[in-house]
């Protein structure tokens, strides 16, 4: 287990049962050319999926006070996506860590976005067996969380996003035109579509404005992400 220990100077947590580090680094394809290997981190990765999921749901409740809901869930779900988290496993240099089988070695597999984010979680997962809630939320805030500074303006600002974007790349204000109203008073729906360059995003809602949101946000992870 000494070969981890660099890992673990990096990302502040010293585990006290080595195992679950050594499991968490464990591809499945190393499992399988080594079948005298007891286990490999899809277990963990169950569990840290679940943990990741209530760090930044907690997180999120305590930086955003008065998002809505709908925006909380966006946030969160960027946050827990592959890129995100594959960026922080990248800045931590987990892929230089991974175990894996041959071919899975030779196809490139400790920079691949898939395996990263699973890397991460079951990570994850193994510092919560390891140390508990309170070990787990320090790796999470100090390692994780700062990606939420990268989607946290195309989630709850996508217009402005959408805009600066294509100012500086020389397209012009983005143009925001009404397709279709429909519905009774009470319960209105908006289809609105934005146009930038050549490209055109429709977006719908209660609301105009609502809808301008949901069609930018289109645009946005279309052209911007």
């Amino acid at each position: 287990m000494k070969k981890f220990q660099p890992l673990e100077k990096r990302i502040g947590y010293r585990f006290k049962k080595k195992q679950l580090l050594h499991d968490a680094l464990t591809h499945p394809s190393f499992r399988y050319e080594n079948p005298e290997t007891p286990s490999d981190n899809q277990r963990l990765e169950f569990l840290g999926d679940s943990v990741l999921g209530l760090l930044a749901a907690d997180a999120l409740m305590k930086k955003h006070l008065d998002a809505s809901e709908g925006e909380l869930t966006k946030l969160k779900s960027s946050i827990t996506a592959g890129g995100p988290l594959a960026k922080a496993a990248r800045e931590i240099g987990l892929g230089e860590y991974l175990m894996m089988g041959r071919g899975e070695e030779a196809a490139g597999g400790a920079v691949r976005e898939s395996n990263l984010e699973d890397a991460i979680e079951a990570l994850i997962g193994a510092i919560w067996l390891d140390g508990g809630l309170r070990a787990v939320r320090k790796f999470f805030d100090r390692h994780v969380l700062k990606v939420l500074g990268d989607v946290e303006p195309s989630v709850l600002n996508p217009k402005g996003t959408l805009q600066e974007f294509a100012q500086k790349n020389g397209f012009g204000i983005p143009e925001y035109e009404m397709i279709e109203q429909s519905g009774p008073d009470h319960d209105r729906r908006f289809v609105v579509q934005v146009s930038i360059s050549t490209y055109g995003y429709t977006g719908e809602g209660r609301s105009r404005r609502e809808a301008e949101k949901n069609a930018a946000e289109k645009a946005v992870k279309s052209l911007v992400e």
